[in-house]
């Protein structure tokens, strides 16, 4: 309690600047976590929905059954990207792959680009904030040193107070920054996985697109049938 005390009676009778600074690092802070509470609320979710499309997609036996199961699931990124290919397999006649494929790529490009939305921030965060609080540091050092000017002495009784004022700024910066870098590493990492799966869910998209086309007709009508 009583170093709880200390630095809020450091942080009441620090300058103005050292104000600025510090509640300029908390709004920092506070749009940092609420960053990092939506985002992983936001690919916890996209991982059960893609989880559940997943299972669907095993037990469907075509693409239009597939279809058909996935408008419960509106969300989720390879439901998105299953999505952004329906209008052409929609079309009769043979499937163009390579136009699929550029189809499929641009639609992972547009998911993943949704998904990395606002991590930028983060980063800015993190890369920021332990300056902003030097900032304030050497600030408050340069205020200690005028100090040390006006009263002609060098003394811990007479330094030792502005450096510390000073130095709150940097551990401010310091508390504001470590969670935002951590958490952008973590979620940097969570998006390449997810990236990967939806290369290798496109994959499979075209590799089935190829099996029913290659199918005979007569094939498809009786699994319709027996559906």
């Amino acid at each position: 309690m009583e170093n709880g005390a200390s630095v809020l009676d450091l942080v009441l009778s620090s300058g103005a600047v050292a104000k600025i600074v510090l509640l300029l690092l908390l709004l920092c802070s506070i749009l940092s976590w609420a960053i990092i509470l939506s985002k992983g609320l936001a690919l916890r979710k996209a991982n059960q929905q893609d989880r559940r499309f997943l299972a669907l997609f095993a037990r469907a036996e075509n693409l239009t059954e597939l279809q058909r199961r996935a408008v419960k699931l509106r969300d989720g990124p390879m439901v998105v990207l299953f999505q952004s290919c329906l209008p052409i397999l929609e079309k009769k006649g043979p499937v163009p792959v390579a136009y699929l494929e550029r189809l499929l790529q641009s639609g992972i490009r547009d998911e993943m680009g949704h998904q990395e939305r606002s991590i930028h921030i983060l980063a800015t965060i993190g890369n920021t904030s332990p300056f902003i609080g030097l900032f304030g540091t050497v600030w408050g050092i340069m205020g200690a040193f005028q100090e040390i000017g006006r009263q002609g002495t060098a003394n811990i009784a007479s330094v030792g107070p502005g450096v510390a004022e000073a130095l709150v700024t940097t551990a401010a910066g310091l508390l504001a920054a470590i969670p935002a870098v951590v958490a952008y590493n973590l979620f940097v990492n969570r998006l390449r996985e997810m990236e990967l799966q939806l290369d290798l869910f496109a994959s499979e998209i075209i590799r089935k697109i190829e099996t029913e086309a290659a199918a005979p007709v007569g094939s498809a009508k009786e699994a319709s049938m027996r559906r």
